[in-house]
């Protein structure tokens, strides 16, 4: 034995042969799983929690309303559900105790935003928004959740007012934040976007008009170095023309925005290329009628790190439409509304709806006397959808189904389902379909992209593959 380890070659053997059966062992078991996490079934697990903020609201004379709703499951019956300003000695509200119904709730006034924390019924499938009106407009935003990169899409500096973010932290350790700015000429920044301190339980407040007040179009980054923040961006215009822009879709070489309300007025969208490349991009415009064929649609070209303003008013024809945008490069975009009597709003990109876990989106409970409209948008195949309205006290009628043509955007008629609150959009076939929900109030209105709601999501695979045991 004293020769065996003193001799360092059948030393070496001996270390090749343990790790040989090691391996083989493991090839062996492998044989037995599926060989591909491809090959397998995906494991869903249900939604057990959900924190949002709700943004400061903004302007004078208002009302404001933080609603929500989530089905739920059959399999859970309870949940907690609590609302309260962000800050750290906050008694929290309840503003429901029934799960499977909409609910609503007046927020206090503050400096620092609302938090929204819900468990179990109230998470799964849960939608949160934020809506104010009065002598500023309607608006609708959704509420966040907290993240560590946040993209919008919004108008330049020389149609609006101010141009203003809203950074607001719900953690207990500060966060430092970023904001790059891209406009047509190039990105722009200064000493006040970098390194921005948002201490525990607080918002801060940041103009980015003087930046870009020569733009007609913008694209802002919201990123954090420490930490994570919930990010809104308010535009602000003259008389009834102020909304909240929507947080938009990644940068990708392919989007899809719905929800642009046809009428009267300006319908532009925004275009933001973030590589160092110049960018050729392709616009197709769905409308209730199919697609539009335009020149102006196509060979869209944006400068390296730059932005652009497109008009599709014309090709639009004062139809509602959804928009599809393809690129060589990654792009980001939105979509700018102004109506000469309804003043100003905003959609962007969205994730789809497609049948499984991410079938489903919610639109929650707007004000009392506001009117709601749904626009749904199939760009690829034709899909079914059922529209499920939901009573005060949580009581599901009869769904609406409606066919979405394959190219098209359809604005169902909703007259059926009266004494609604809240809707259900579902699709149980066909499709990828991207959805929004307009709400109007007293003549003004504001469009919000409907995102998948699941009530279950998918586990990450592991079958297979090491990542499952090595970090």
């Amino acid at each position: 034995m004293k020769l065996l380890v003193e001799n360092r070659f059948a030393l070496l053997f001996l270390v090749v042969v343990a790790l040989s059966a090691l391996f083989g062992v493991a090839h062996l078991t492998a044989a037995a799983l599926p060989s591909s996490t491809a090959d397998a079934e995906p494991v869903l697990a249900p939604v057990e929690s959900t924190t949002r903020l709700c943004p400061t609201p903004q302007g004078e004379e208002i009302r404001a309303l933080v609603a929500g709703y989530a089905p739920g499951t059959q399999d859970t019956d309870d949940g907690v559900l609590e609302t309260a300003p962000n800050t750290a000695d906050a008694s929290p509200a309840r503003p429901a105790t029934e799960v499977g119904e909409p609910w609503q709730y007046e927020p206090e006034e503050t400096e620092s935003g609302t938090v929204v924390r819900a468990e179990r019924g109230f998470a799964a499938g849960a939608e949160i928004t934020h809506l104010t009106a009065g002598e500023s407009g309607t608006t609708e935003a959704r509420c966040a959740e907290p993240s560590s990169s946040t993209w919008f899409a919004a108008p330049g500096g020389t149609e609006l007012k101010d141009l203003r973010l809203h950074l607001a932290n719900i953690d207990e350790t500060a966060a430092t934040v970023n904001v790059d700015l891209y406009a047509p000429d190039g990105p722009t920044f200064s000493l006040e976007t970098r390194g921005i301190t948002v201490d525990p339980y607080t918002e801060v407040e940041l103009s980015v008009l003087p930046l870009v007040e020569h733009a007609e179009a913008v694209a802002v980054h919201v990123r954090t170095n420490a930490g994570r923040v919930a990010a809104a961006l308010y535009a602000q215009r003259s008389g009834r023309d102020a909304d909240w822009v929507p947080a938009t879709a990644a940068p990708a070489t392919s989007h899809v925005i719905p929800g642009i309300p046809g009428g009267d007025g300006n319908r532009r969208l925004i275009l933001a290329a973030v590589s160092d490349e110049p960018t050729t991009v392709q616009l197709r415009l769905l409308t209730p009628d199919g697609e539009v064929d335009a020149e102006t649609l196509t060979d869209v070209e944006v400068a390296p790190a730059a932005t652009t303003r497109v008009s599709l008013e014309g090709p639009m024809e004062r139809r509602d439409a959804t928009l599809v945008v393809i690129a060589d490069h990654p792009v980001v975009v939105g979509v700018a509304i102004r109506h000469p009597d309804e003043g100003a709003a905003y959609t962007a990109a969205t994730e789809p709806l497609t049948p499984g876990p991410d079938a489903r989106a919610v639109a929650p409970p707007p004000f009392d006397d506001a009117e709601h409209a749904l626009l749904l948008g199939a760009p690829e195949k034709a899909a079914t959808v059922t529209l499920t309205p939901v009573e005060a006290r949580g009581e599901q009628g009869e769904p609406l189904r409606v066919t979405v043509e394959a190219g098209s955007t359809l604005a169902p008629d909703l007259d059926p389902a009266d004494g609604a609150v809240a809707w259900l959009v579902e699709v149980v076939e066909g499709g990828p379909v991207h959805a929004a929900r307009m709400v109007t109030v007293d003549g003004t209105s504001s469009v919000l992209p409907l995102l998948p709601a699941p009530v279950q999501v998918p586990l990450p695979p592991v079958v297979n593959s090491m990542t499952g045991i090595v970090p």
